[in-house]
This record gives C-alpha cells, sequence and structure tokens, in this order.
C-alpha cells in the first residue's frame, strides 16, 4: 500500500515558511561576536526542520540545500567557526532563496 504525501505538501510548505521566517528575524538580530547560543540553536532547529520534511516528501535540491546550512550552523554551534557578518548575510541570502517571495 503507497501512501500519497502529496496531501501533506500545504502543511509541509507552511511550516517551512514559518520557519524561514524565524529563521530570518533571529538572523537579523544577530550580532557576530555577541550571539548567543540559544539564538543560534533556534535557527539551526528552523533548518533542520525543514531539511527533514524536504527529504520525507523528495524534495533533494531543498533537503540538500539546508543540509548545508546545517552544516555551517552547527559549526558554529559547536565552536568550529566563528559567527561573523559574513555567515550572517549569507544565511539571509539563503533564506531568500528558500522563501516563497
Amino acid at each position: 500500500m503507497s501512501i500519497d504525501l502529496s496531501q501533506f505538501f500545504d502543511v509541509f510548505f507552511e511550516e517551512s515558511f514559518e520557519g524561514l521566517d524565524i529563521m530570518e528575524a533571529e538572523l537579523l538580530n544577530l550580532q557576530p561576536g555577541h550571539e548567543d547560543s540559544e539564538t543560534i540553536n533556534t535557527i539551526f532547529r528552523a533548518a533542520h526542520s525543514i531539511k527533514g520534511g524536504s527529504g520525507t516528501f523528495g524534495f533533494t535540491s531543498v533537503a540538500n540545500f539546508t543540509h548545508v546550512l546545517e552544516t555551517l550552523l552547527d559549526q558554529i554551534r559547536d565552536g568550529r567557526r566563528q559567527l561573523t557578518a559574513e555567515h550572517v548575510n549569507l544565511l539571509l541570502q539563503s533564506v531568500d532563496c528558500l522563501g516563497p517571495y
């Protein structure tokens, strides 16, 4: 028996767009060198949710793209990279790429 996942697309898109709104708002509040771990974790969780849902629904390009974002955020979270203004700008551009705009 096969389940038609397309019936869940609207919910996935709505939740993804909400996640992108959260990412954008948190990124706009980030100050490199003064960021707090909870803000980075919030951005990471939003990217992680989008990646997971994209993979579930077969949106491979979106899943692969958000995996790269998630990797960068994970490196920042665990201190392997320092957050820079360039990272923030790149992540904001990524939100624009993924969004419905």
